[in-house]
């Protein structure tokens, strides 16, 4: 079937409902994906005009995800071009990754706002003509919203035409026109390179934000690399951007201290922040406007460290495995199962037509293995990060007794399939752990997964919750038994990224025991808490939200 024939039989879809259409959305931008060449039909303009009509009705998470499942293909400059209409945090993906010809970016760019371009102008991998081309749009880009600016027109001095028109004839003018002032700007910086003193790095800067949250104002800091980023989203995929502790107080429009900040590059401002900020409103209306914050160097105690055992290689978890080369593997194991659960889904909802029973039961079945699948992948993604110290944890907080309960009634069924029994306690009135509740649960599943899925017959597994003790500090604490199958096993052992016990078992850690261990450990320190390796049990240590009024020591 040839591709317009396709996106027309989608298009003749019905879509009565918000699930429908959602199902046709995510298949259309699929379809788009698929193909990079002759993009110009009315089936094309038709899907074009679906997506942008319904995009709202999209929740951002999913548009996010789907951008994610891009990130890094040669798709289509007008998939670019459409994501970078979007939010900045679910343009990021597509934008800091994509793909283009330089002619084809020199197409794109005129189309794209000024939020777009600013992230675009964070890649260091760009065509020169395309770098030049950002650089023209900078006197407008950098214009504050609802100012008049008789200079922008004007670049360093440089007159431009107004009478140009159309937008690749505008950015080669633009080009043509400013190219003797930059090549007077490169030849200056490179006799200050060769015998000038060498640019100190920034130490601090002010900063203020529009009511989107996005810095458009930057003082006492070169404002390239920073305007453009954004407070409102945490920090996507890792690479730039605020944690959830910035992200969470612009949602609440409160003030927030030392939030954490990174931005990419090599440049005077490259590096880690801590960043402070205060909302604003107009006085006479009282709406908001954004944020007016400063930004200094982290100490060096707010700086994480990494166990030594594993500093060594510049591997995932002191391996040989490159954690970038390992995270471009995610994001390209990410877009055909997102593509296979998309599609069983469709026929378990019937979103397409009835089907019949024994169809559906094989997509659901799909659709759990896909889930199983995704969730390794999503194992490893947060793996790779912590490698690289781009992990970054919200902070929030979750009942973590609760969470154990609720985990113990999936995993106690797992245990009566093989005989063997596992027993929980909590001790009354413990307060709630300070752990993001995703990261919580990823801990506490894989750790009972680890432990009842090793369980031989007829064996019994405790776990009980309390308070605990380690490095003088008050913490909740999970103590569960250690399975007879590994009781012979060092702590060195368990934690080999490869190791795993023979066999499988329903719910067993995709990516091995010792992978699973080393996953729990890290996120736990992320997190301010530790994971520890006695001889009879695992102790999981989570900071409380409040101080607790008693300890009872550490076990084990």
């Amino acid at each position: 079937m040839r591709f317009d024939d396709t996106l027309a039989t989608v298009l003749a879809q019905p879509a009565a409902n918000a699930a429908a259409r959602a199902a046709k959305w995510r298949q259309l931008v699929d379809l788009l994906a698929q193909r990079r060449e002759h993009l110009g039909s009315r089936e094309v303009d038709e899907a074009l005009a679906f997506l942008r009509h319904h995009r709202s009705e999209i929740d951002g998470r999913v548009r996010t995800e789907i951008a994610r499942a891009l990130a890094g293909r040669r798709v289509s400059p007008l998939l670019i071009r459409f994501f970078g209409e979007d939010h900045p945090a679910i343009a990021t993906p597509i934008i800091a990754t994509a793909r283009l010809s330089a002619e084809e970016w020199l197409d794109v760019l005129p189309a794209m706002g000024p939020t777009a371009r600013a992230l675009l102008r964070h890649r260091r991998d760009l065509p020169h003509q395309v770098t030049q081309a950002l650089a023209a749009f900078g006197s407008s880009d950098f214009v504050l919203a609802g100012t008049i600016a008789p200079e922008a027109g004007r670049l360093a001095g440089v007159g431009l035409n107004p009478a140009a028109e159309g937008g690749e004839a505008q950015i080669r003018e633009l080009v043509a026109r400013i190219e003797e002032f930059r090549e007077r700007k490169r030849r200056s910086e490179a006799a200050g390179e060769s015998g000038g003193p060498a640019v100190a790095p920034v130490e601090a800067f002010r900063w203020e934000t529009g009511a989107d949250g996005v810095i458009i104002w930057v003082e006492d800091a070169p404002r390239g690399p920073l305007i453009g980023q954004t407070i409102a989203t945490i920090a996507d995929r890792g690479q730039f951007g605020v944690d959830g502790q910035a992200a969470g107080a612009f949602e609440k429009r409160a003030p927030f201290r030392d939030a954490r900040f990174s931005v990419v590059g090599a440049g005077a401002v490259s590096g880690d922040w801590r960043i402070s900020g205060v909302p604003f409103f107009d006085p006479r209306r009282g709406n908001f406007l954004g944020y007016r914050g400063s930004a200094r160097r982290p100490r060096v105690d707010e700086v994480a460290r990494a166990h030594s055992n594993e500093a060594s290689s510049p591997g995932l978890f002191g391996t040989d495995v490159s954690a970038d080369a390992l995270r471009q593997l995610i994001h390209e194991l990410r877009t055909p199962l997102n593509a296979i659960a998309g599609f069983a889904e469709l026929i378990d909802g019937q979103y397409m037509g009835p089907a019949g029973a024994p169809y559906r039961s094989r997509a659901k079945e799909i659709m759990e293995q896909a889930g199983k699948l995704l969730s390794a992948v999503d194992d490893l993604d947060t793996a790779a990060r912590i490698s690289t110290s781009r992990l970054v944890l919200d902070e929030s907080s979750v009942d973590a007794v609760a969470l154990l309960y609720r985990l113990h009634d999936s995993y106690q069924m797992v245990a009566g399939e093989r005989n063997s029994t596992i027993t929980i306690e909590a001790m009354p009135d413990l307060p709630p752990a300070k752990v993001e509740p995703a990261t919580a649960e990823r801990m506490i599943a894989r750790m009972l997964a680890a432990t009842i899925g090793l369980a031989q017959e007829g064996e019994a597994i405790a776990a009980a919750m309390t308070m605990g003790q380690i490095a003088g500090q008050e913490m909740l604490c999970l103590a569960l038994d250690r399975p007879q199958a590994i009781a012979e096993l060092d702590e060195a052992a368990l934690l080999d990224p490869g190791y795993s016990p023979d066999g499988d078992w329903p719910g067993a850690p995709a990516l091995g025991l010792g992978f699973a261990l080393r996953l729990v450990r890290n996120l736990a320190e992320a997190a301010g808490g530790a994971l520890i390796i006695g001889d009879q049990h695992f102790f999981l240590y989570l900071p409380p939200l409040e101080p607790a009024g008693r300890s009872l020591g550490q076990g084990g």
